[in-house]
């Protein structure tokens, strides 16, 4: 018998699941990361956390969600006990009028989890993405493009915005306005740290982001270059040089790839980051 237990207070959360998401803190980047945010900030609006325990009272698992983001997973029980789960998780969202869009997770987690859902719910899936999680602990000497990274600056937000809307469209189920973007390019420039471009003779032509904190590890995100720029090295310089400089306050950096993108996946191999797990983004139709 398992039981879900909804919290409001984020504080009150991490400190049930922490050490359950701690047991893989590379392969949890996600959730531990949105959680970090969460205790430290008013980012994000009514998300959804749900703990998961088992009849011992023993947290088992968790639900993070942003909305209008997925449902973030994390579960450690058997395959067989999915299924009492879903129809749990189906239940409460009925009550409470919640709907999910599609989930987050490892890869057999989120297969076992979406066919359990979709048998108790009579929905149909697409599968988004398949994924693939990767942990840095030092990086390679690789050969560097020209240019040299450098922090967005005020008074680029107008650029940023841009990129982020084009890397938005490319990778993510959402969709951004440009006022929206525009909101989420000066919060970065004015609010974040780890910003950056690749420039080549002052001209940005590539970008990275550090975020999402997790105890000992940073994620790496928002890598993006304009069609025009690419295949050039300008992503693998921004990365690396990025890496580099994280791994001075961090233990570790982690990644999310899209695995159907080989290109990618070899530059960030190159750079020495190694595979943790594959996972899955999978639409719920």
């Amino acid at each position: 018998m398992y039981k879900l237990t909804q919290y409001e207070d984020p504080i009150a959360f991490h400190d049930k699941v922490h050490s359950l998401l701690m047991e893989d803190e590379a392969a949890n980047n996600l959730p531990l990361g949105l959680l970090n945010t969460m205790k430290t900030s008013d980012k994000y609006r009514d998300p959804l956390l749900l703990l998961v325990e088992n009849e011992d009272d023993k947290a088992v698992g968790s639900f993070i969600m942003t909305p209008p983001h997925y449902l973030v997973v994390t579960l450690k029980v058997g395959k067989d006990d999915i299924q009492a789960i879903a129809e749990r998780l189906n239940t409460f969202c009925e009550d409470s009028g919640i709907t999910i869009p599609g989930f987050v997770a490892e890869k057999e987690t989120a297969l076992q989890l979406t066919h359990a859902w979709c048998h108790a719910t009579g929905k149909g899936f697409t599968i988004r993405m398949n994924q693939r999680v990767y942990q840095l602990n030092e990086v390679n000497d690789i050969q560097l493009s020209e240019g040299e990274m450098v922090p967005v600056r005020s008074g680029q937000e107008g650029l940023l915005s841009k990129w982020i809307s084009e890397f938005v469209a490319d990778t993510e189920v959402i969709t951004l306005s440009g006022d929206e973007a525009l909101k989420r390019a000066k919060d970065m420039i004015h609010n974040e740290r780890y910003v950056f471009f690749w420039e080549v003779a002052g001209q940005p032509v590539s970008m990275a982001r550090g975020a999402r904190r997790t105890e000992n590890g940073i994620t790496v995100n928002f890598v993006y270059t304009p069609t025009e720029f690419r295949k050039k090295g300008y992503a693998s310089s921004v990365v690396a040089e990025l890496s580099r400089l994280l791994l001075h306050e961090h233990s570790f950096c982690s990644l999310y790839t899209d695995l159907d993108n080989p290109t990618s996946n070899k530059i960030y191999m190159d750079i020495g980051y190694k595979p943790v797990c594959d996972s899955m983004m999978i639409t719920i139709v």
